[in-house]
């Protein structure tokens, strides 16, 4: 290089329509005269090589910045759905704040923009009055931050440092934690389920093949119908990838069938209920039509939406998961299946759709079955230990009785004069005459 740099831009620049990478440097010569050199941080020259020059830069067209229409939406749904959603809706709330408190977030921000928010957000807590967590705070600041033009983010280094302060000296809120629908709880959801109809047909199915492969939700409902097999003493299932293997192979797990899940029969009600249905038609009185398209299809969900009729929902509308069902609304499923067995709460932790993942693994680690095999069964890394430091809940899930103390007391406090006070029922009296 024979020529110093003189003066450095940090901008995106137009030169005679041509378009300049970002971080960019020009490097004149001395006196201002003769070519202009184009340089960035990233440019590499062997000893006596000069930069290209600015005026030999390629010229690109309108056809070089077109895509298809398809390409353009490929490109904007890029990462998983929920990954997006919180992308979106993390920056969506920073520019609201930002607008409400008479500061700048778009199209760039400040470093200060985002201290403010973050204190503030330490500091008021959320809506419900609760804290937030340090680790959600830290993906908040991430998401916000990727969401500028490099070059232009505001220092997020500065923010995780003060959430980590905030962990440490502030933060004393604890982890909410779904309930473990362990087997015995998950029995008594079944019997309250009528299996005489579609829907409970779909749903008794949906949860013992959620239990038995300690599915997520989603996973659930990524199923196809190709993915299930009925063997002669088992279902075989096959999980084409996971949150925590997105890339490689899919893989077949086998649920062995038994009287207390009875994973044959119910996936085969279930199945023998898709090859009945039809596709609905536009219009009234279309609801599964003879000849529609049926529902048993290799490359067509498992489980599908139904009306309370027990015909397929009419899906025009689904933009986002289309003929598939949405994690929230097993979830929703799982939640009102278990308040009405009574296990809404279970040692006081709520029963939701994750409840079929800490379930099966809690019974796995209370039989004893290694950290590594529990691992397999819950598709977790080889090395994790998740499924021990957080779906496993030795201390809930157990069948611990419910009793308070105060169940000694009479109501309203009414004790009868001179007499000490019953025993609540079902408590048997201590000898030495006190209640237990």
């Amino acid at each position: 290089m024979t020529a110093p740099a003189t003066q450095a831009t940090e901008a995106v620049e137009l030169i005679e329509a041509e378009l300049l990478d970002d971080a960019a440097d020009r490097l004149p010569v001395p006196g201002g005269a003769g070519p202009v050199y184009r340089i960035t941080r990233h440019t590499i020259l062997a000893e006596g090589e000069l930069p290209p020059r600015a005026d030999e830069q390629v010229r690109f067209t309108e056809r070089d910045f077109t895509v298809s229409r398809a390409a353009k939406e490929r490109s904007g749904r890029r990462g998983a759905r929920n990954t997006r959603v919180n992308r979106d809706s993390s920056r969506e709330r920073y520019k609201a704040w930002c607008a409400a408190d008479g500061r700048v977030a778009e199209p760039t921000t400040t470093t200060a923009n985002l201290v403010a928010y973050f204190d503030h957000l330490m500091a008021t807590g959320k809506p419900d009055g609760t804290q937030y967590s340090p680790d959600s705070l830290l993906a908040y600041v991430g998401r916000i931050v990727s969401g500028y033009t490099k070059g232009e983010r505001p220092d997020g280094s500065l923010v995780r440092d003060m959430i980590e302060d905030y962990r440490m000296e502030e933060y004393t809120g604890e982890k909410e934690q779904s309930a473990g629908l362990t087997l015995k709880y998950l029995v008594q959801v079944l019997d309250t389920i009528d299996e005489s109809t579609r829907i409970g047909r779909r749903d008794a199915a949906m949860l013992v093949l959620q239990y038995g492969m300690l599915y997520r939700s989603i996973e659930v409902t990524n199923l196809l119908v190709r993915h299930v097999r009925i063997d002669s003493d088992g279902v075989w299932v096959f999980t084409a990838k996971s949150k925590t293997r997105r890339k490689g192979k899919g893989r077949w797990r086998f649920i062995r069938d038994r009287p207390d899940l009875k994973v044959v029969a119910r996936v085969t009600a279930w199945l023998g209920d898709l090859r009945e249905l039809r596709e609905p038609g536009i219009g009234r009185g279309q609801q599964n039509p003879v000849d529609g398209e049926p529902a048993y299809q290799p490359a067509k969900p498992l489980f599908r939406a139904l009306t309370t009729r027990g015909n397929l929902k009419r899906r025009a509308n689904a933009t986002v998961r289309g003929l598939f069902l949405t994690g929230r609304a097993v979830n929703e499923m799982v939640q009102a299946r278990a308040a009405a067995a009574g296990v809404a709460l279970i040692d006081g932790l709520k029963v939701t759709s994750h409840s079929l993942r800490a379930g099966p693994n809690t019974d796995l680690a209370t039989a004893d079955v290694p950290l590594e095999e529990r691992n397999e069964a819950g598709d977790w890394s080889k090395d994790s230990t998740l499924s021990d430091d957080t779906y496993n809940r030795p201390d809930g899930s157990q069948g611990v009785r419910k009793h308070d103390a105060l169940d000694a007391v009479p109501l309203y406090g009414d004790f009868p004069a001179g007499a000490p006070a019953e025993p609540a029922p079902g408590f048997p009296p201590d000898p030495d005459g006190d209640a237990t």
